[in-house]
């Protein structure tokens, strides 16, 4: 038994390792196209500003649909399918759209993959998650999707700066590293990632679940809460990565530009540095516990935003709301996971994606508005932000104290 546990230990770390080497080489060479994207489809194909909102709405919304019904089908069919097939045509995609910014030509088809990438992206990401939550058990859960997380944000971190200076030379420039980024991504998946889905039969490769129909599950109602609750969770607390911030600190705290870049560079940095060293002081901590503490954090310096101008306390702001950040983002996925069945668990983490692709779409539209709308008086914005993040770990405590207690207990064990 022994050995057993320390097989299936060595089995999980190797899985997890290669999926998070996979995830920094995709977010190295495919997260900073849509900043940079945005930018040169304002000033080379003259869309405005609305144009370019509408465009990420739309992906966003295909999301939706896409991240459910691939959840389901990841347990008709398995999820390796999906995790060596996925980067393959998002690969081929990049290469249409080097060519297209290259030779500045049909911009209606450039728009038309931008937007089909984005539900793309989404499914790799609900494959990777159900992965993870397939090879771990509860107790290693959250330092699995923190190994993701931090991969992932390391290669943001070096991509941004990577796009940036080779989108001074030429925007299709950019492609060249998504390029490369998912045909090596689709290479290690392939030799390095098993099916791990237990209700596939691997010699067949048919499902053994007698239910063929696309499942939502709506009917596990204390699963549609907490999942619906955690994305607008991630809906307010996640304007820092929105419009309002750097429209905010320019025009209203007059910081440079090489100041708002800074920021979300000290974000990048606590997140890849302290994740794992949070992971270890909360590890005895409830997931939804983790998720309100994280949530309060937030509030805190969203409220440091709105009080103070001076960049040095605006840089503490940043820190005490990514360490909330650190806190909640693992446990929030954690939790989704626990409370899924592990026969259906590609479809409940499909569903919470299609969830979040609802809503995060309309976050640009809801901070511009907000800050249009409090004009006069800027800082308040980030003041609702705070209280809306408070109001929202008030429903958590509300919710696992009171109604889903023995719900969640029964989805751990």
């Amino acid at each position: 038994m022994l050995n057993l546990i320390k097989n299936n230990n060595i089995f999980s770390r190797k899985i997890i390792k290669n999926l998070s080497i996979g995830a920094f080489i995709r977010d190295l060479g495919q997260y900073m196209i849509w900043v940079i994207m945005s930018v040169y489809l304002n000033q080379a194909r003259s869309l405005s500003y609305i144009d370019i909102g509408f465009i990420f709405l739309i992906g966003g919304l295909m999301s939706v649909p896409i991240s459910s019904v691939g959840g389901n089908l990841m347990d008709r069919f398995g999820r390796r399918k999906f995790e060596t097939i996925l980067p393959w045509i998002l690969f081929s995609i990049s290469i249409v759209m080097f060519i297209l910014v290259y030779f500045d030509i049909y911009t209606l088809i450039l728009v038309s993959l931008f937007i089909v990438e984005e539900p793309l992206l989404a499914l790799q990401w609900v494959t990777m998650n159900t992965i993870v939550s397939d090879v771990t058990e509860d107790i290693e859960r959250i330092s699995g999707y923190s190994k993701l997380r931090i991969a992932s944000n390391a290669g943001i971190g070096i991509g941004l700066v990577l796009g940036g200076l080779l989108a001074t030379v030429n925007y299709s420039y950019i492609f060249i590293l998504s390029i490369i980024g998912f045909s090596a991504e689709g290479i290690i998946y392939y030799f390095h990632i098993p099916e791990t889905a237990k209700n596939i039969n691997l010699k067949f490769e048919h499902i053994k679940l007698k239910n063929t129909g696309i499942k939502i599950p709506l009917h596990d109602i204390p699963f549609v809460i907490v999942s619906t609750i955690i994305a607008f969770g991630w809906f307010f607390t996640g304007m820092f990565e929105s419009p309002l911030t750097p429209l905010y600190m320019s025009s209203i705290n007059h910081f440079s530009l090489f100041k708002i870049t800074l920021l979300f560079a000290i974000n990048a940095f606590i997140v890849i540095v302290f994740q794992n060293t949070v992971n270890k002081i909360f590890i005895n901590t409830k997931d939804h516990v983790r998720i309100i503490l994280g949530l309060i954090l937030f509030s805190l310096g969203y409220i440091i935003f709105a009080e103070f101008a001076f960049y040095s306390t605006v840089v503490i702001g940043v820190i005490i709301l990514t360490f909330g950040e650190n806190i909640s983002a693992p446990a929030s996925i954690a939790l989704i996971s626990k409370m899924a069945p592990e026969e259906t668990r590609g479809t409940y983490m499909g569903f919470n994606s299609s969830i979040q692709s609802l809503i995060n779409p309309f976050r640009p539209f809801v901070a511009t508005i907000l800050l249009a709308a409090t004009v006069s008086r800027p800082y308040i914005s980030w003041l609702i932000l705070g209280f809306i993040s408070f109001f929202i770990a008030l429903i958590f405590i509300l919710i696992f104290n009171v109604i889903f207690k023995i719900r969640i207990k029964k989805g751990s064990e």
